[in-house]
């Protein structure tokens, strides 16, 4: 079992109300990983949904066996894992902890499961998520279009697109 002032430190689960955060309390589990120790490895399952409370994970994936890309680093608040939600996802990426870290933990399987016991909790917790991931998206959209842009035969068609693209999500 966890503390709910542990809980409440994870910035998903800052709008959650009190009561629901006792349902998770119940059910997750407070870790401590030592600097190096793997998380999540590539193709594998994903069993836990996880939340940092202290530390940094780092979310790679090998390119080669010499070339790892660091695709985000995961600080103190966050959360990964989610997709330990999805019946039967496997990784796409490994997380691996870059310092000691406290970790709170609760398995995919049992979420599920608080989620149709309560849909309160359900929709708290993937309204959040999707919040995060369309910020995500818009984020790497906005970023491959400027990396496009500095092409100067594509910049005209893609700044046009952009500007119409802007306009139309205004409405």
């Amino acid at each position: 079992m966890v503390k709910i002032e542990d809980l409440k430190r994870i910035n998903l689960l800052k709008k959650i109300p009190e009561h629901l955060l006792g349902i998770i309390a119940k059910e997750a589990q407070l870790s401590i990983f030592g600097t190096g120790t793997q998380l999540i490895t590539v193709n594998e399952k994903i069993d836990n949904f996880c939340m940092l409370v202290m530390g940094q994970v780092a979310i790679k994936r090998n390119i080669t066996p010499d070339i790892d890309v660091i695709l985000e680093y995961i600080q103190s608040g966050n959360s990964f894992g989610t997709s330990a939600m999805i019946e039967g996802t496997t990784a796409f990426y490994s997380a691996v902890c870059q310092e000691p870290c406290e970790i709170i933990t609760v398995s995919g399987e049992r979420m599920i499961q608080l989620f149709e016991e309560n849909h309160e909790l359900g929709y708290y917790i993937m309204m959040d998520v999707s919040k995060r991931y369309k910020r995500f998206m818009d984020h790497r959209a906005t970023m491959i279009l400027k990396t496009l842009s500095d092409d100067l035969d594509m910049k005209e068609d893609i700044y046009e697109t952009w500007i119409m693209s802007m306009s139309d999500n205004k409405a």
